[in-house]
């Protein structure tokens, strides 16, 4: 930089400042691709190399072409008189200034950079961009084409213009242009059979938009993908200690994230892309269909989103790229071939294992554990201001083995209340549990409390033994370490044992109340095959819904299902065995709780007694327990006559629980079809009637002075 006389700057020879932005660099190579293309377009007139058609001016004639460029001249409003040779060297004055002001920071430069262009290509993407800039560009393409449907740069012009040696070889699929879809087909009118010199070319909107600095998601993608800055220090992740450091060691770029929803997967990948210092591009897999994009498309436009905006890629709910039967849709079958871009850590995330093997390094986000799950309890009631009173957070955490995304719904359901109480919690809780279940089973409504149950007091005790084993299992399991010991079993098995009707379903129903948890009763008819495999297969997705459950499996009958393992004899029998060993891996391996019931306790395998946390037998009732039962079984609403003789009934007719309920609501029936209050005569023809259904006939020795009642109706 030299000075002047007086302090003066001379202008002319100081350095040249560096481009303020995208815009004024790109028109800044609009005016140095303009200069060549006046080059080309004079070299054509002298050459005479454009057709003779007498008709070609009735649609772009030179005048106009010489009017537009008589536009750019900033200098005169006449026409140029410049010679080609003038021009050029024009040209390259002006790419040599061009070159001295740029910066790596500008968006053309971080373009190269990203996908490893060439000085040609860059040139290229100027030109084919040129349009969407200043449409006078569309007039100049079509007459240095000698076509005026055609207004788009071509690979003849591009090479022509820049001059390059070989540079045919950039114009190929695999070339970084096209691959990575920066330029594409421009679509214009009779391009179907064109020649490869004769190929349209234009910007794809997404690079052009990126050159342009306009910071907007790919409308391609938007439907089903969102950008978002990680929020999640690693250290505040509730997951195992080996979890973590797996997680922090990997270097794969593909890691696959299999767990439930809400279990921390998401926010294990916003924790990393923090370490890491870059964004997450977030995309729904469930929706991806929709886009109406190609397979191999849609994750190739994922990719080189994630790489223009230097993030990390997050593909989320991959489980909907399965089909039922475990193979995959085309989509999924394009991810299982995804090559990650140089650069773009890749994380799929699903709530299913992948169905096939991969080289991706998998990782499983459970169910947190308890001292987790308290952990995450406190931060939910925290962060949607639920006072700690209206909470008993230890209960909730033992209770409901929920994810760190179903507790905070939860809390968030729960807070929308006017009046917070822990029953609310509670309610919200179980409607966050998984209900899956229901394919499997029924849920049982009406849960009985434990003033319904008529049983012996060690019976009942044993109940509450079962209360107090699942309150406190934490405190015995995660604070006392009981869970270290090798095979040790987290869950919760009870047997019942009993006759049919002496409260089994009424006691599962008790505890499950008590508990605050759903009943669900397993559907045997849906879960036992006689094809070989389908139980044990049936078995494997009850098991597998329950985790996320939060409910009592209770298995009515179970000895249908946990018989005796038998003698080998063929080849039913081994598989039979192999079922009831199944059996035994699964119910050892859940941590929910299990009710199986049996009338017959000798039909259940030694092997599942010995599993069992507790084993109640339920006595049939004596005289005294039966006549309790009468007097509960008939509602406090319901009219019974002072003539109903309890003590009778229940001396007289050896029943079980069940079979009084039974007459009890055969009786209201009578009484309600008479009009009348519940008598003992309604009560007396419902007993026999009760009685011929087990094959019995009655007889005046055990009817007594009632038996006239039930001569004309038995």
């Amino acid at each position: 930089m030299s000075s002047r006389p007086g302090g003066l700057v001379d202008l002319e020879t100081a350095a040249p400042s560096p481009f303020t932005g995208a815009i004024q660099h790109l028109e800044a190579e609009l005016d140095w691709l303009l200069r060549l293309l006046h080059a080309e377009i004079l070299r054509l007139k002298a050459a005479n190399l454009l057709a003779a058609d007498p008709f070609r001016g009735l649609y772009l004639s030179d005048e106009q072409v010489d009017a537009i460029l008589r536009s750019w001249n900033t200098e005169q409003r006449r026409p140029p008189v410049a010679r080609i040779a003038d021009l050029r060297r024009q040209a390259a004055a002006t790419r040599h200034e061009i070159d001295s002001r740029v910066e790596t920071h500008l968006p053309l430069l971080r373009l190269a950079a990203m996908f490893d262009l060439s000085e040609f290509e860059r040139h290229v993407l100027i030109a084919a961009l040129a349009v969407d800039m200043d449409l006078r560009f569309e007039a100049l393409y079509s007459w240095a084409r000698n076509d005026v449907t055609r207004k788009s740069l071509s690979v003849d012009l591009a090479l022509k213009l820049f001059c390059e040696d070989g540079s045919r070889e950039a114009f190929r699929e695999d070339a970084p242009l096209f691959r990575n879809q920066l330029l594409c087909a421009a679509g214009e009118p009779q391009e179907r059979e064109t020649s490869f010199l004769g190929r349209s070319l234009r910007v794809d909107s997404r690079i052009a938009q990126f050159l342009l600095a306009e910071d907007v998601l790919d409308a391609r993608l938007s439907p089903f993908t969102t950008l978002i800055t990680p929020s999640h220090e690693y250290n505040s992740l509730h997951l195992p200690d080996a979890l973590r450091s797996e997680l922090q060691s990997e270097r794969h770029p593909i890691m696959f994230l299999c767990g439930p929803w809400g279990a921390g997967k998401r926010s294990a990948a916003e924790a990393l892309c923090l370490n890491a210092g870059c964004d997450l591009l977030v995309a729904d897999l469930s929706r991806i269909a929709g886009a109406r994009l190609a397979p191999h498309e849609a994750f190739a436009l994922l990719q080189r989103e994630a790489v223009l905006r230097e993030s990390a890629l997050l593909l989320e709910h991959a489980e909907a790229l399965m089909t039922d039967a475990g193979a995959l849709d085309p989509f999924g079958a394009a991810l299982e071939r995804l090559h990650p871009r140089s650069g773009v850590r890749v994380f799929i995330a699903s709530e299913a294992p992948w169905p096939r093997r991969t080289g991706w390094p998998s990782f499983d986000f459970s169910v947190p554990v308890f001292s987790n799950r308290l952990k995450l309890w406190r931060e939910a009631l925290d962060s949607h201001e639920i006072p700690a009173s209206a909470a008993d957070v230890e209960r909730l955490a033992n209770r409901f083995a929920l994810t760190g995304g179903a507790i905070h719904c939860a809390c968030a359901d729960a807070a929308r209340r006017a009046t917070l109480s822990l029953g609310d919690l509670e309610k919200a809780a179980r409607a966050q549990s998984n209900h899956g279940l229901r394919r499997f089973s029924q849920k049982v409504e009406n849960l009985g409390t434990w003033d319904s149950l008529v049983l012996p007091p060690h019976i009942m005790r044993q109940l509450r033994d079962v209360c107090i084993a699942e309150r406190h299992r934490h405190t015995v399991y995660s604070k006392w370490g009981f869970d270290r010991h090798p095979g040790a079993g987290k869950g919760l098995n009870v047997l019942f044992c009993g006759t049919s009707g002496t409260g089994k379903t009424m006691a599962a129903g008790v505890l499950a109340r008590e508990l605050g948890l759903d009943l669900y009763r397993i559907d045997l008819s849906i879960v036992v095959s006689k094809y070989i495999g389908e139980t044990e297969k049936q078995l494997n997705l009850i098991f597998r819904e329950a985790k996320s459950s939060n409910a009592v499996l209770f298995f009515d009958e179970a000895d249908a299902l946990f018989g005796k393992r038998s003698e080998v004899k063929d080849a039913h029998d081994r598989y039979a065995n192999v079922e009831i060993a199944y059996l035994l891996q699964k119910m050892e391996d859940y941590e929910g709780i299990v009710i199986l019931a049996t009338n017959l306790r000798r039909n259940i395998d030694d092997a599942f007694t010995r599993r069992m946390g507790h084993v109640i037998e339920f006595p049939f009732p004596d005289a005294e327990h039966r006549e309790r039962i009468w007097k509960s079984v008939l509602p406090p609403d319901a009219p019974v006559s002072a003539c109903v003789n309890f003590g009778f009934l229940a001396r007289q007719f050896e029943l079980a629980g069940g079979n009084i309920r039974n007459i009890a609501l055969a009786a209201a029936f009578m009484a309600a079809e008479e009009g009348s209050t519940i008598r003992m005569e309604h009560c007396i023809i419902a007993t026999a009637l009760e009685l011929q259904k087990t094959g019995k006939l009655p007889s005046r020795a055990e009817f007594r002075d009632y038996y006239e009642m039930i001569r004309l109706r038995v």
